[in-house]
């Protein structure tokens, strides 16, 4: 199936979680948007927008209600809302196809702790976005003398680096390199029920659900990967399961939200990482006239791609 045609099928079927009402807007979108379509995002007294390369637009549509937000959780949980509590307790919903749902709202706090959303006040519905090949000018790269090297994709949010990343794994899992993914938030995989929609390769084991830092170091004493994948590095926990992964001589593939190297560098976070040296190369994302651009860089700036 040609590749728009599979990004409409793919925004049909996230849009068929929404009320009915909605949907027929939503629906009457022209197929190149619906084709480039990346989230649709709903407010409570507002309108309905979508997003395309990280821009949002909103669209003339009636005014969206409490009740629109609570009726699109009910059919994403297939009106079985306590079946998904311990995905709720994260703020979010994985439905099949590997879309995701996002909530905003009252936070319901137990020992401090966010345990779940009510009183919704805004929803974004995330589209998936396979893209098999999106890695294959950096695939010749992502190994060295037959060992895999470490990489650090960088770029704003919503610019890709998760669609980037997930095809990474897939095209190293595709030649029998063990790659070992900690799904935080279902988003690489997909993972619906445990069982990974994308497909991340033969070779591939998945944690889904949990902390990424817990997964990533579960994952390296009992499936003992030469490759540890994990999506956005935001807190110290990370930094120090990706810097364990690195000394125990597994390479690590992951991404963090910069500019570039240099934006990357300014942050206090990072700077770990940068002085033990775990990252043996760096690729940044760019967009140009809503199309990405990749470019790999050695440690010492070298353009390799």
């Amino acid at each position: 199936m040609e590749e728009n045609q599979k990004r409409r099928t793919a925004f049909r079927k996230a849009a068929a979680t929404l009320p009915l009402r909605i949907q027929q807007d939503v629906l009457t979108l022209p197929d190149e948007i619906q084709s480039q379509c990346e989230e649709l995002r709903l407010r409570a007294g507002r309108g309905v927008s979508y997003v395309i390369a990280g821009q949002e637009t909103r669209l003339p549509l009636t005014s969206v209600e409490t009740t629109d937000l609570e009726e699109t959780l009910s059919r994403a949980t297939r009106y079985s809302v306590h079946s998904f509590a311990e995905s709720l307790q994260n703020g979010f919903v994985t439905l099949e196809g590997g879309h995701r749902l996002g909530l905003c709202g009252a936070a319901i706090l137990r020992s401090e702790r966010i345990d779940g959303i009510r009183n919704l006040s805004s929803i974004n519905l995330r589209i998936a976005c396979e893209r098999i090949g999106a890695a294959a000018s950096l695939t010749p790269h992502l190994q060295k003398n037959g060992r895999a090297l470490s990489m650090l994709i960088l770029s704003p949010p919503a610019w890709g680096k998760t669609t980037l990343l997930r095809d990474c794994v897939r095209a190293l899992s595709s030649t029998g390199v063990r790659v070992g993914v900690a799904d935080e938030r279902c988003e690489l995989s997909g993972s619906l029920g445990g069982a990974p929609q994308f497909d991340l390769g033969p070779t591939t084991d998945v944690i889904s659900g949990g902390g990424k830092a817990e997964a990533a170091l579960l994952l390296l004493k009992t499936m003992s990967p030469a490759v540890l994948a994990l999506d956005e590095i935001t807190s110290p926990r990370d930094v120090e399961a990706v810097s364990y992964a690195a000394h125990c001589g597994t390479a690590v593939l992951a991404t963090a939200h910069a500019y570039d190297r240099e934006d990357f560098a300014c942050r206090p976070l990072y700077r770990a990482l940068l002085d033990a040296g775990v990252f043996d190369v760096f690729t940044t994302i760019r967009l140009e006239n809503n199309r990405r651009e990749y470019t790999m860089t050695t440690v010492g700036g070298k353009t390799i791609c």
